[in-house]
């Protein structure tokens, strides 16, 4: 008898301890009902007392249902968890998950990232339908990181015309090396690190020491092309006085890419100018990080990836050439519009020059109306947002303006008002007409 009542024990806290914790937080779900409902449904989600079932297979349903509702909360039923499966769960903070069947390398995502879930079958790995191999999602995600990398990966393989952003609200040096990173992309070769080096004066740049440690990850070379107006930076031993003043030399190799002159690009499609001068050096790099200090701008609107990709890049005279819709001379007269297409123009011709060996990382912060060039910017009235990273600069620009408009910060009201008055935004349409990149973008948050 004793025998009989130890073995009953040992059976109930066996059962207690090692059955994965359902911890049902909305008493008017019942779990079995869930479960039952899944025998006709591949994805069953209840959240709010709502219960949403789903019949298409793989991931695609759960893929639909987080583009346009978030899963913290929620509890999801799922035949099949896969790597691909837990990592959005993960990335969208579910509160519980059960599958019909569930692999190893599933649980080990949703236990780290403190996911309840439940399972009628384990299994080693998720395979194709064929059985003959893995899943292709489980492939694809085999080696991400993070929940947010697994997530970009199968939204653009579902989606493989949007571009993809990421996005933090962190502002600090280390994040530019991960936002950097998560882009997939790696530069190769001679990297260079094209940033603005500020009219002295100003205050609103990126400053040395808030870059130095991406630009040292890198191993590139800070660099920059003199200005076409007057002022601290129109010669390049003026250049590199304020490189040195600004404390560029000190972390970097830096360069003036237009020291001993320019060359020539070819615009192909372009709508204002079909050449663009850009500083000589251009040649002696492999590939170029675009990081930039996204602000408003007093002539282009608001400056960004593809103002420091077409103005930036442009020797002095090719900055007149641009600013002039295809003629210096009318520099400070240009209608703006053709000012707007020459900058989108110029930026075609850089990314077919550079074969798309390009980051662009954004940097949201010090939001004046003003661009770094002013020597006395108006004071910046937004907070600071963040950092956004892409390898694509059109749709890049985008979700920054977009992060503007969409902000509760009632400071954005200058900012918008400068875009438009300089009607910023035509910039980024132009340069989509060229291919340059997307406006259809999604943005993913990098925790």
């Amino acid at each position: 008898m004793k025998k009989i009542i130890f073995s009953f024990l040992a059976v109930l806290l066996c059962t207690f301890f090692i059955a994965p914790a359902f911890a049902n937080k909305d008493n008017n779900m019942d779990k079995n009902l869930m479960i039952e409902k899944l025998k006709n449904s591949t994805l069953v989600i209840y959240k709010n007392g709502k219960i949403e079932e789903f019949k298409e297979k793989g991931i695609t349903p759960l893929l639909n249902y987080t583009d346009k509702k978030d899963l913290k909360g929620a509890y999801a039923f799922d035949r099949i968890i896969g790597r691909a499966a837990a990592n959005l769960y993960a990335h969208f903070d579910c509160e519980f998950v059960y599958g019909d069947v569930i692999s190893k390398p599933a649980i080990e995502i949703l236990e780290k990232n403190n996911i309840k879930y439940e399972y009628k079958t384990l299994t080693d790995e998720i395979q194709n339908r064929d059985k003959t191999d893995l899943c292709p999602f489980e492939k694809l995600t085999k080696d991400c990181r993070t929940p947010y990398e697994a997530y970009a990966k199968i939204y653009k393989k579902i989606h493989p015309e949007k571009a993809i952003v990421y996005f933090s609200k962190e502002i600090t040096p280390e994040i530019l090396i991960k936002m950097y990173e998560i882009t997939g992309k790696k530069l190769t070769g001679n990297v260079a690190v094209k940033l603005h080096s500020g009219e002295p004066g100003g205050n609103n740049f990126l400053k040395a020491e808030f870059v130095a440690p991406l630009v040292k990850y890198l191993n590139g070379t800070i660099v920059e092309c003199n200005t076409a107006y007057q002022g601290r930076r129109n010669t390049t031993r003026k250049h590199k006085e304020v490189l040195a003043e600004h404390g560029f030399t000190s972390i970097a190799k830096t360069d003036i890419m237009d020291e001993e002159g320019e060359i020539m690009l070819p615009v192909e499609g372009g709508v204002q100018i079909k050449v663009n001068y850009v500083g000589s050096h251009l040649k002696n790099y492999d590939s170029m990080l675009v990081l930039s200090h996204f602000k408003g701008h007093q002539m282009a609107g608001f400056g960004g990836a593809l103002k420091n990709l077409s103005i930036g890049i442009a020797s002095a005279n090719g900055k007149g050439y641009i600013h002039g819709g295809g003629n210096a001379l009318n520099m400070w007269t240009c209608k703006q519009e053709k000012f707007l297409q020459s900058m989108a123009d110029a930026d075609k011709s850089v990314v077919d020059y550079m074969k798309n060996n390009l980051v662009y990382i954004n940097v949201m912060n010090n939001l004046s109306i003003d661009c770094d060039c002013n020597n006395h910017p108006t004071p910046p009235k937004m907070k600071d947002i963040g950092v956004l990273s892409s390898v694509d600069p059109v749709a890049l620009d985008r979700a920054c303006v977009d992060l503007v408009y969409n902000s509760n910060d009632s400071g954005k009201d200058t900012l918008i008002k400068r875009i438009e008055d300089k009607k910023g935004t035509l910039t980024i349409d132009y340069a989509e007409k060229l291919n340059v990149g997307t406006k259809d973008y999604k943005l993913v948050k990098v925790k």
